[in-house]
């Protein structure tokens, strides 16, 4: 929907006056998100009521090019430059979906837009970026050109980061449809986490760059729970476990994120509980860009608090003028 109606929803949604964020003076992460190493950083659960880190939204599709019609599922690498990577979605093109990137030289004050970086004629999204061992990786979320057939994950490595991407493992074949699948480091293993339908799926390996990872005995490990089993973003490192955010998706696609703590995983077991009593993020309500859903949450750790890039979509007139997922900034002040 790139006609006139969506052109005009951008109007309404996109172009409100929007609230201030932060003087932006962040000092280097003091935690890296894993699976950067086993090391577990004594850090809080994820921010529960966040503030805006910037004039919101920081990046719509309006802003990369008249062919894009949205732009979703933000994942930040932070390093002497900022590193910002999204799902562009493109009706016109086949796949419509690919991941590109952005740049910031100053702390998220200003981004250039690289382009698409990762378009191996897969619809891809949901584009996890991490580090290990030196390398920088990604594991985007792929989608079956045709319904009912699984799609199989790809865990690409950077060749010429951030631009320059190559294929070197298949971790998961899935025998039924999952997405957005994180990646995290507990005693040893390397553990995967992808979700569908009410259904979470768990699979580990003992190396990253391997073929078909063992699926967890008792798979699916959480069933007939749509409000939280599809990841939503980074998992994050606690003093005593893993936190994994979820979307919640039972009553529609992507509504709110949901916060949720492993308590117990090995190769036969899994268990996991509830943070908090609210949501993450959810709706704000009105008829602004994160109006109607917030679906996703990249939280990184400073020394004073959290940065979180966030996506949101609009609420009013959605039937009328269509999809509109843009990117945001939230920090959460540590007490």
């Amino acid at each position: 929907m790139t006609g006139w109606r969506w052109r005009a929803g951008r109007a309404v949604h996109h172009r409100l006056p929007a609230a201030g964020g932060s003087s932006r003076s962040y000092q280097p992460p003091t935690g890296a998100p894993i699976p950067a190493s086993d090391a577990r950083a004594a850090t809080a659960p994820p921010p529960i009521d966040p503030q805006p880190a910037a004039t919101n939204p920081i990046l719509t599709a309006s802003d990369l090019g008249t062919d894009i019609e949205f732009v979703a599922d933000p994942f930040l690498y932070l390093d002497d430059d900022w590193h910002l990577f999204v799902e562009v979605y493109r009706p016109a093109v086949d796949p419509p979906a690919a991941i590109a990137h952005l740049q910031s030289s100053d702390r998220g004050r200003s981004w250039t837009y690289s382009g698409v970086v990762l378009d191996p004629g897969v619809h891809l999204a949901f584009p996890f970026v991490f580090a290990w061992d030196g390398e920088r990786y990604m594991l985007p979320d792929p989608w079956s050109e045709r319904p009912g057939v699984p799609a199989d994950f790809t865990l690409y490595r950077a060749s010429d980061f951030p631009t320059a991407w190559e294929p070197v493992a298949t971790p998961i074949s899935p025998e039924q449809e999952l997405h957005d699948c994180v990646l995290l480091r507990h005693e040893g293993r390397w553990w995967a986490f992808a979700g569908e339908g009410g259904e979470l799926y768990a699979f580990y390996a003992d190396t990253l760059e391997t073929d078909d990872w063992t699926p967890h005995a008792d798979n699916p490990v959480v069933t007939n729970r749509p409000e939280a089993v599809r990841p939503a973003g980074r998992p994050i490192a606690r003093e005593d476990g893993f936190v994994l955010l979820f979307q919640d998706c039972a009553r529609r696609y992507g509504e709110r994120v949901w916060a949720y703590e492993i308590t117990e995983l090995s190769p036969s077991t899994y268990r996991d509980e509830r943070v908090g009593s609210g949501p993450v993020v959810g709706p704000a309500g009105g008829i602004g860009w994160n109006s109607g859903r917030m679906h996703h949450v990249d939280a990184w750790l400073f020394e004073d608090r959290w940065l979180c890039a966030v996506d949101g979509n609009v609420g009013l007139g959605k039937p009328l003028f269509g999809d509109h997922w843009a990117i945001g900034l939230y920090e959460q002040r540590l007490a």
